[in-house]
């Protein structure tokens, strides 16, 4: 059977975002409930909803999926670094995630950035987490997502 686009398309970010020397070249991994403390930093891909479907000539439908990369570490030692530690991973993820070929090799119209979360630790937690919300707009012919014939 067919490799549906979007399933393609989560394979490509995590291709993307794995390995990266910010990460200590973490592999990411998907959908990933259950992060082991031995193994950080630790990168998660999780797909969510498609925020935006419509119909365009030429017999395609355009999608906007959007997929929540996050990211977990060690926090710094000193509290008072946790905001920059947060801010420079926060920069590290969009710039990996955002930047070079968005469009992941043909299968996306484009990769944006969308919004973020940090989790700051709170007691009894050495760990600090960063989230962002990436927006992927992908074409597929109408009624069959496991083809672009305009792509």
């Amino acid at each position: 059977m067919a490799t549906p686009i979007r399933e393609q398309i989560l394979v490509a970010l995590q291709d993307k975002l794995s390995g990266l020397a910010a990460f200590d070249g973490a592999q990411v991994q998907r959908s990933n409930r259950h992060i082991d403390g031995d193994n950080l930093p630790a990168i998660n891909l999780w797909d969510d909803s498609d925020a935006t479907i419509e119909q365009e000539r030429y017999s395609q439908t355009s999608v906007t999926t959007q997929v929540n990369v996050e990211t977990l570490h060690w926090a710094d030692k000193d509290h008072t670094q946790w905001s920059t530690q947060a801010n420079g991973l926060l920069a590290e993820l969009i710039k990996a995630a955002t930047s070079g070929d968005r469009t992941l090799d043909g299968l996306a119209d484009d990769v944006a950035y969308r919004g973020d979360a940090i989790d700051y630790p709170v007691d009894g937690s050495d760990m600090i987490g960063i989230a962002v919300v990436l927006e992927v707009r992908w074409r597929h012919d109408i009624g069959d997502p496991f083809t672009n014939s305009m792509g």
